[in-house]
């Protein structure tokens, strides 16, 4: 693979393209640790920009077949840093030291989301069509709620929220089901 040959051995456009397909490969979990870190999704989506313009002009000095998610946490962690020194506002924020503990518990368990989402997509496989469209409708765009749903589907608000309590009690099993099984912890 050409991740692991090493920056020299791979053209430019070898190494960029190697380069955006592990930043596609990772760019939901940057998203999400963004968030973790800053608990607000609108600073995240603002944060993350930031990231991206960094990671893009920064790229050549990432070495190919290291650790990618090692890198781009820490300058999405010195990012965070930037911007909530940028943005101090009068009220409660989490201290610098909490936002560096969560940075590094994010790390350190980017193996298991990545195994819980894998998870997740084998058993949202294993439902039955009704359960899928359902989770589908109310998951698939932010925007809608469950009374959108019930009314486009023509049930009863009510009925479509003890649906998805079942649906996803029963994601929850299966995935704790299938990492147990694959000893995943």
């Amino acid at each position: 693979m050409a991740e692991n040959r090493g920056n020299s051995n791979l053209s430019e456009r070898e190494r960029r393209d190697a380069f955006a397909r592990l930043f596609a490969q990772h760019d939901r979990w940057l998203f999400a640790y963004l968030v973790s870190l800053l608990g607000n999704a609108a600073h995240a989506e603002e944060v993350f920009q930031e990231v991206c313009v960094v990671l893009w002009r920064e790229y050549e000095t990432f070495r190919l077949g290291t650790d990618f998610v090692r890198w781009v946490s820490v300058i999405a962690h010195n990012q965070v840093h930037r911007f909530r020194r940028q943005e101090r506002r009068a009220g409660l924020q989490l201290s610098d030291a909490t936002v560096d503990l969560l940075a590094q518990d994010a790390v350190e368990r980017i193996d298991l989301l990545e195994s819980r989402r894998d998870a997740l997509s084998r058993c949202l496989d294993k439902l039955p069509d009704s359960d899928r469209q359902l989770v589908r409708h109310c998951y698939g765009d932010s925007r809608v709620t469950f009374k959108t749903v019930a009314q486009e589907l023509g049930r009863p608000a009510n009925s479509v929220y003890k649906a998805l309590n079942r649906i996803r009690r029963a994601l929850y099993e299966c995935i704790e089901r299938t990492l147990a099984v694959e000893g995943v912890r």
